[in-house]
């Protein structure tokens, strides 16, 4: 039921004010939790009377449920925005530049079919060369800020059944994501290898896809639901813990007991991988020594959503480890999902000052545990012309392990 009375439990306390990033960026009360909960409550009544900037405002929350960790009076921001865009969505008129973004962000990257396309189109890119691409007169701003998410690409490593012989620990699922293997293979080809030296078997179910994060948050949440049923179909077969290497996905799949409460026994079974290492190997892992540096990048669905102790516990496993959290006190990088195409302006300005403070920990290594953050904040660090190598967590403990 598409209901925004929940809205009510806001008391318009302004608690939320300083810990939300676009209200920080632009001092607007209608960018902050507050202002957009008064503009949802105009969803109820006739379009006439709505706000000029009612879609404007609502398009900049990035998500990133600062706002909902620290709420007195637990307003549900999170699912309330998801019910308002789904009420917006018929009646949008977008630009075809807009329907374009969209339409890679929903369809190219979430779809089986997409993806293979979207690989194609990736090898052409890359063979032709991104900075030269990006150098041609007339390329579009919004083409060029694709291009300069694009990463290096990573060579194909040892699958599952190279490193792992036997399972005496155990059978893990492995929940690639729409992204993995496009644009996150260093992580799961980490992970695989990681969890099989570990005496894991790793399988990768087939026709599993895209969490449907980013359908829920962009006013499709039918479209989200089939991406929900495909999925635990996919993993159907067995009953062994599905691991998941993105934050933002590993935070998608848990609600899935919220949004689907009929089959919640799905999301039980969920768990991100820093978590499943730090629970089922408490005492510790043997790792070398590392001497240096090393910032650490808190996304905020890590933070807000599935927690960063167990996170921090594993890091510190690490001998002579110099951990530098870039963001303690929170702040968002600006990737926030498909925020990062469809709100470029505001996106690039909490990226640069993201960008700043990882500079500022002379850190030759950014841990980061979300794939849309590490897009992000890897093109800002290559702005700065800057050699800095950006991995997730579980790719130095790969490298670490003795």
């Amino acid at each position: 039921m598409n209901d925004l009375s929940a809205t009510r439990r806001c008391v318009k306390c302004g608690l939320c004010l300083p810990h939300c990033p676009t209200f920080q960026l632009t001092g607007n009360e209608a960018d902050s939790p507050r202002g957009r909960i008064s503009l949802m409550q105009m969803l109820d009544q006739p379009e006439s009377d709505w706000s000029p900037g009612l879609f404007k405002h609502l398009d900049q929350c990035l998500l990133c449920h600062a706002c909902e960790a620290m709420c007195p009076s637990d307003v549900p921001y999170d699912g309330l925005m998801d019910r308002a865009r789904e009420r917006l969505e018929p009646r949008r008129h977008r630009s075809l530049a807009q329907r374009l973004v969209r339409a890679a962000g929903l369809g190219l990257l979430t779809s089986g079919s997409g993806r293979r396309i979207t690989a194609a189109l990736l090898g052409t890119v890359r063979a032709l060369g991104v900075r030269r691409l990006m150098r041609l007169p007339g390329m579009p701003d919004r083409a060029k800020r694709l291009l300069e998410l694009i990463p290096p690409p990573v060579p194909r490593g040892a699958q599952p059944q190279d490193v792992a012989t036997t399972a005496r620990l155990g059978q893990i699922n492995l929940f690639t994501g729409c992204t993995g293997e496009l644009f996150d293979r260093a992580t799961l080809q980490s992970t695989r290898q990681l969890l099989g030296r570990l005496g894991y078997r790793v399988i990768t179910p087939d026709r599993q896809g895209c969490c449907g994060a980013l359908h829920q948050h962009n006013g499709e949440p039918r479209k989200a639901s089939q991406l929900a049923a495909a999925n635990r179909t996919a993993f159907g077969a067995n009953d062994d813990p599905i691991v998941t290497c993105a934050s933002g996905c590993c935070a998608q799949l848990l609600n899935y007991a919220e949004l689907y409460p009929q089959t919640d026994g799905f999301s039980r079974r969920v768990t991100d991988i820093m978590a499943f290492i730090a629970d089922r190997h408490a005492g510790g892992l043997c790792l070398k020594p590392l001497q240096e540096k090393v910032a650490l990048h808190l996304p905020c669905t890590q933070r807000n959503l599935l927690g960063q102790d167990a996170l921090l516990r594993v890091l510190g496993w690490i001998p002579g480890l110099d951990l530098r959290i870039v963001n303690p006190e929170g702040g968002c990088c600006g990737a926030a999902g498909s925020y990062m195409l469809t709100q470029p302006e505001l996106a690039d300005r909490l990226g640069a000052a993201m960008v700043d403070r990882v500079l500022a920990t002379d850190a030759r290594i950014l841990l980061t545990t979300n794939i849309g953050c590490s897009l992000q904040l890897a093109a800002g660090i290559r702005g700065r012309g800057q050699a800095l190598e950006v991995m997730h967590p579980v790719t130095l403990l790969d490298t670490l392990l003795d």
